[in-house]
């Protein structure tokens, strides 16, 4: 049993609400940089709303369901709790409908009759403005930069009876400092140039000649340092943070560095996690250069009772429970288990939820680790009982699916999606019952955290689980006592983890390390060289960060037309989007939206429709890279070569044409009556994608890059060719 979780009240007043200890700790904070942990759903968000001096916070999320749960959070907050009256809920109404007006801006605006006090500002209007790609539309004749300008320009005199919260994903703002939102391909055209040259056009004028020669805009230039104004004095939330892989956190590394050298900003900034991460504070720590560093340990104020104010959520009964499943290695393992949670739609316990569901009475989640587990489970519960589920995982199937946002959630109802979509920082209210299967500790111990959420009665969650792994579980003195306390399942999660994985091999980080400072130094180079004007950096200091990022990559080949190197400036390295079709019960429906390809490939075996890749069962597949006649071989030579010339694995970056173009290579799957085909489309939309080539690698290692996604292979008789997503 998991004992309920009350976090302690500091006695202070916020509208209808007792502000609870570390959120008056955080507001007593007013520059510098703080690191907040505390349980999932305790109210960190409310963070937002602390900075009393600058009136602006800005919270970064690491996606898009996030901050679609977080718009709705605040909303509900600030009109159910603090007592405001929503003036303007364009961007709270967009998140709830997927409905676009024709009036429509990211925005919603809150009103008081009278002044509020927040945390020692009082306020009489609150704005909240989303700036993630998902929510910032182009309208009209409006594209989104001119979107993103016009409320900007709302915020840009925040009065003192005022205050702003900005939610977005880190990318958004990222792609801005580099001009890539504007324009990609002219930022790759730049950095072909210093890569090739090794220096920049001599003095200011000769950068201003080449910005002219390559297409840079002056306009729109000005329309960024516009969209940029109202926060150079403003509060940073980074919200889970600890969810931020390896090349994650080096462009949000890039992105701190541009925003203090290049935009001048300077404030506070909050790292946010329920389970934190030492290795990704000291990196950005180390980069933003701020001091003194305060941790605020929310855990401490962590207690098993309280009243309804600091209620967090109440006791958990965890149930292990037996699948069929027990082969292979403790990975396998796992990772079977969630595969195999369907088989608990057979137990008693199950029974008595669907009892309380179709009575009205229930809400459950169930959080699995992949799609393809999720679309067996939502496939079985329906074959079961005949009532979709609410899907909330990518490509959900509408024969067997309801799809819904997850900050819609109301009434009675169950939930089947997979920790990626809703087991990190989504808000589920008064959910009693839950399926969890997750492989790493950590996301066990999120994931869990879901439910239960405001209820003062037990909540029940199924744990499915190879026998091993029981086994374990009984040698296990977190699990041993018959109670186990908040603090105690984090502190086993940190440390021990076990029957679960501490975390997930990620041997591709190694891989990266050839050009991830490089990279880091080449995002600088281009924020300064586009913004020099505004940065006040000297010009030789400038010419001198480009001659070291050149001597930097003279042992990275670069083969790729000018214009893809923009892809280099993407915040993530989560490969490409493709089109797809799907055949269901004989039926093939081919779909608009795209989804990533690693997807596909992870959850459903793959064929060919016309050209696009069909997917059928659940399942893995296999999307062949192939090269005609000899060209593979050409391309090995041509990796040799650099080892030959004493670079050892001498990394390649390329792109697709180039791949196509000079080695002859396409995506090929079979069909089922074994022919090879062609994917037609998809060889036109990996188009823009670039790839690194780190070497000749062993095929076990490949083997894992390929099933998780991060890029694709050309096999050889011995060995393979990775292509890894930039």
């Amino acid at each position: 049993m998991l004992t309920p979780v009350y976090v302690e009240s500091s006695g202070e007043q916020l509208g209808d609400v007792r502000i609870r200890r570390f959120q008056k700790e955080i507001a007593d904070v007013t520059d510098g940089f703080v690191v907040l942990s505390a349980p999932t759903g305790s109210g960190k968000t409310v963070a937002l709303l602390t900075d009393k001096e600058r009136g602006i916070s800005v919270g970064l999320y690491p996606n898009n369901e996030l901050l679609r749960s977080q718009v709705a959070g605040l909303h509900n907050f600030i009109v159910n709790h603090i007592g405001m009256q929503p003036k303007e809920t364009l961007l709270y109404d967009y998140c709830r409908t997927e409905i676009v007006p024709e009036n429509y801006l990211p925005l919603n605006i809150y009103v008081s009759d009278r002044s509020i006090d927040l945390f020692g500002r009082r306020v009489s209007k609150i704005y909240v403005v989303g700036m993630s790609g998902a929510v910032v539309k182009a309208i009209a004749n409006r594209g989104k930069l001119d979107t993103l300008v016009e409320v900007s320009d709302k915020l840009a005199n925040i009065g003192e009876d005022e205050y702003a919260v900005v939610l977005a994903t880190p990318d958004t703002f990222f792609l801005l400092t580099l001009y890539a939102y504007h324009n990609i391909d002219l930022i790759g055209k730049f950095i072909h140039y210093v890569l090739l040259r090794g220096e920049l056009p001599s003095g200011y004028e000769g950068s201003d000649e080449l910005m002219r020669e390559l297409g840079l805009n002056r306009i729109e230039l000005g329309k960024i340092v516009r969209a940029f104004l109202p926060f150079r004095k403003s509060s940073l939330f980074i919200d889970e943070y600890h969810l931020y892989d390896y090349y994650e956190l080096s462009s949000l590394k890039a992105l701190f560095y541009t925003l203090t050298t290049v935009h001048g900003w300077s404030g506070r900034v909050i790292l946010s996690s329920a389970t934190p991460s030492t290795m990704i504070e000291e990196e950005i720590v180390k980069e933003v250069g701020m001091a003194p560093i305060q941790h605020i340990d929310g855990l401490m104020y962590i207690k098993e009772r309280g009243d309804d104010d600091e209620l967090v959520r109440g006791p958990i009964k965890l149930v292990f429970t037996e699948v069929s499943g027990n082969k292979g290695n403790q990975v396998a393992r796992l990772y079977g288990a969630s595969k195999l949670a369907y088989e608990l739609i057979s137990t008693p316990m199950f029974a008595e939820f669907i009892k309380k569901l179709k009575e009205g009475r229930g809400k459950g989640a169930v959080i699995l680790e992949k799609v393809s587990h999720a679309e067996v489970f939502a496939e079985a519960l329906y074959n079961k009982i005949g009532t979709k589920p609410i899907c909330l995982y990518s490509m959900p199937r509408e024969d067997i699916c309801e799809e819904m946002p997850a900050y819609e959630i109301s009434g009675s109802l169950l939930v089947v999606g997979t920790g990626a979509k809703i087991g990190q920082g989504v808000e589920f209210p008064g959910v009693s019952f839950g399926v969890v299967a997750r492989v790493t500790a950590v996301d066990f111990l999120q994931s869990i955290s879901r439910i239960g959420r405001r209820l003062a009665e037990e909540s029940t969650i199924l744990v499915p689980m190879a026998e091993k792994e029981i086994e374990s579980l009984t040698k296990n003195s977190s699990f041993a006592r018959k109670n186990v306390s908040y603090n105690e399942l984090a502190k086993w999660a940190e440390e021990n983890g076990k029957p679960f994985m501490m975390k997930i091999p990620r041997g591709y980080e190694n891989l990266y390390e050839e050009i991830i400072f490089a990279r880091e130094n080449m995002l600088k180079i281009t924020s300064l060289i586009t913004h020099f004007r505004l940065s006040g950096a000297k010009y030789e200091d400038i010419e001198n960060h480009a001659k070291e990022l050149r001597t930097q990559l003279q042992d990275l080949r670069i083969i790729a037309a000018p214009d893809h190197i923009g892809t280099l400036l993407m915040f993530r390295s989560s490969g490409p989007t493709v089109t797809y079709c799907r055949e269901v019960e004989g039926t093939v429906k081919c779909y608009d939206r795209g989804e990533d390809l690693g997807t596909l490939i992870r959850n459903y075996e793959v064929t060919a429709y016309s050209g696009y890749p069909l997917i059928k069962n659940v399942g893995t597949s296999e999307i062949e890279i192939k090269c005609k006649g000899n060209k593979a071989d050409d391309l090995k030579n041509f990796i040799k070569r650099g080892e030959e010339r004493d670079v050892p694995k001498a990394p390649i970056i390329t792109n697709w044409l180039t791949l196509r173009d000079l080695f002859q290579c396409r995506p090929v799957v079979n069909t089922d009556s074994g022919e090879s085909v062609v994917l037609k489309h998809l060889d036109r939309e990996l188009e823009d994608q670039l790839f690194l080539i780190p070497g000749i690698m062993n095929e076990e290692f490949v083997e894992y890059i390929y099933r998780v996604g991060r890029g694709l292979r050309i096999k050889l008789n011995k060995g393979s060719i990775l292509l890894l997503y930039l």
